[in-house]
């Protein structure tokens, strides 16, 4: 009894405790996986961007880069359904000559959970980032974070350790970020003495990123990583769920008996 205990709160947790990739959609840190948040989660949050991310032609003046940041609301109405709608801001030179964040990428993210995650198979998410052109990018000149994937995902549990296992295949449909398309990956790593706390070494097809986030108070979510090692990348996130924390954990613990 208590071992069926034990796994049926870790398993709540996993459920409870994701975190999200840049774009607002659970995931890593710019890798996607087959996570997905509890069912009626909102969320909201901003997310400081590298000028090293960025598309190599993403570019403003004299061949100049800049750092920038992206802003997100996102959903998940289902436990199998995840929607944002992200903008990216982009340094540009306005009538007068000025220079500022004049121009901005809007996209929406989508993601899909047909395979839940069993005992002896991962989770399986299909999903696409900006996936159809706006009427001011007929060509997809501007879809510069526009990509597709499939992601697998496995948990383990070892003495109230959590361990999660990443795998992901993506395309991005321009040559922008050419580098980031084929395989990517990762692991996550969650301790039982901090579990608010979460480990992230990610693969992005070319970079190699380490992370951690927190959650702060239940409502406030916050993310550090170093892209390539390097160059810092980080967000703050607001979220809560629509449903109630009645309903959450009801939900939870349905999903974890059918797990």
């Amino acid at each position: 009894m208590k071992k069926f205990l034990f796994c049926l709160l870790c398993c709540v947790y996993w459920n409870v405790m994701q975190a999200q990739e840049y774009s607002g959609i659970t995931g890593m840190i710019h890798v996607p996986t087959a996570e997905m948040a509890t069912e009626g989660e909102a969320r909201a949050g901003v997310f400081f961007l590298n000028q090293e991310f960025l598309p190599s032609n993403l570019f403003y003046q004299y061949g100049h880069k800049h750092n920038t940041t992206n802003h997100f609301l996102a959903i998940t109405p289902f436990s199998w359904l995840e929607l944002a709608y992200v903008c990216t801001l982009y340094k540009g030179i306005d009538q007068y000559g000025e220079v500022g964040f004049s121009r901005k990428d809007r996209y929406f993210a989508v993601k899909v959970r047909p395979l839940k995650e069993g005992k002896w198979w991962p989770a399986i998410a299909i999903g696409a980032q900006d996936p159809g052109r706006t009427m001011e990018d007929p060509n997809g000149d501007f879809a510069y974070f526009q990509n597709f994937y499939i992601a697998a995902t496995k948990h383990f549990a070892w003495k109230r350790h959590e361990l999660g296992v990443h795998l992901a295949y993506r395309y991005y449909r321009s040559d922008f970020n050419v580098k980031w398309r084929g395989i990517a990956g990762g692991i996550t790593y969650r301790p039982a003495f901090a579990k608010n706390l979460r480990a992230v070494v990610e693969y992005t097809g070319n970079d190699i990123n380490i992370g951690v986030d927190y959650l702060l108070w239940r409502y406030f979510f916050l993310q550090a990583s170093l892209q390539n090692g390097q160059y810092f990348t980080g967000g703050l996130c607001f979220k809560i769920n629509l449903l109630g924390k009645k309903m959450q954990i009801e939900k939870q613990t349905d999903l974890t008996i059918n797990r």
